[in-house]
């Protein structure tokens, strides 16, 4: 009997062989194959394609920001808080400010304003006239350089600790009215970071430790190697060099009182561009 091959219009016919099923069951495999490799090169792209990009911003920007509060809790009585430990052998006197916002200060200052803390923050040139490396004052650049790469940014109630060549913090800072210095680079990314000088000395940082801006010091004489090493030992995640040796500082305990920093030597707040980084009440 001849088959007829010729379709109705309302006729529905199943066209193939007998092994339809496993020819249908090979390509429906053959797809689910295709589909789990392609999403498997597709997340193979883009996890190292983020790779890529943090490790840019590694290298370019290294920053940690902070809010410069360390506290939420306004009722708290503003002060700054002492905490002493010893790491590698290293005396550390740990300042945390509390209730407390930062800026930058130039020229004399004196222990009868309300601050909180203040400590030298940029180092000044030869002659003791020229602050060194970028600086900005309360929207007001006084001078530029990237000397030292290391830099705080106080913008909008915000501080940030970084390291890099080249920071839009500094125009920001300008436009807002912000602050920004440069200083030596300690710890980045929770790493030291090694400096030339290795003369021993009195040394002073700002820090970020435990997601809190806090100011370390510490009594004795040590080589800025010696003092990063301990700071990233301590755990601290970023940090800067502050002026240390005989630089003048102090703060205000718990209870009030004027503590002078290790080392405080007042005859260099005569000085017309000495700087500070000073906490005030909140």
């Amino acid at each position: 009997m001849k088959e007829n091959y010729d379709i109705e219009d309302n006729e529905v016919r199943v066209v193939g062989t007998g092994n339809a099923p496993d020819n249908q069951k090979k390509r429906i495999t053959a797809i689910a194959v295709a589909i789990i490799l392609v999403a498997l090169v597709i997340g193979i792209v883009v996890f190292f394609t983020d790779k890529t990009t943090g490790n840019k911003a590694t290298i370019n920007d290294t920053t940690q920001t902070n809010k410069i509060s360390n506290t939420s809790d306004k009722d708290q009585t503003p002060y700054i808080a002492t905490t002493d430990t010893v790491i590698d052998g290293i005396e550390l006197q740990i300042l945390t400010p509390i209730n407390a916002t930062a800026e930058l200060h130039v020229g004399p200052i004196d222990t009868t304003d309300d601050i909180l803390l203040a400590t030298q923050a940029a180092d000044l040139g030869k002659g003791k006239y020229d602050i060194i490396g970028a600086f900005v004052y309360a929207g007001e650049p006084l001078s530029w350089g990237v000397s030292k790469k290391g830099f705080c940014a106080i913008i909008n109630d915000t501080i940030t600790v970084g390291v890099a060549e080249n920071s839009p913090l500094f125009e920001q800072a300008t436009e807002t009215g912000g602050f920004f210095f440069r200083q030596y680079a300690a710890v980045n990314n929770g790493k030291m970071v090694e400096n030339n000088p290795k003369n021993a000395s009195t040394r002073r940082a700002l820090c970020i430790v435990n997601n809190k801006v806090c100011i370390i010091t510490t009594p004795n004489r040590v080589t800025m190697n010696e003092f990063s090493q301990a700071l990233s030992d301590f755990g601290t995640s970023n940090a800067i060099f502050l002026v240390g040796s005989s630089a003048h500082g102090w703060y205000r305990d718990n209870n009030n009182k004027v503590v002078s920093l290790p080392n405080n030597s007042k005859w260099s707040n005569n000085l017309k561009n000495i700087n500070y980084i000073v906490f005030r009440h909140q």
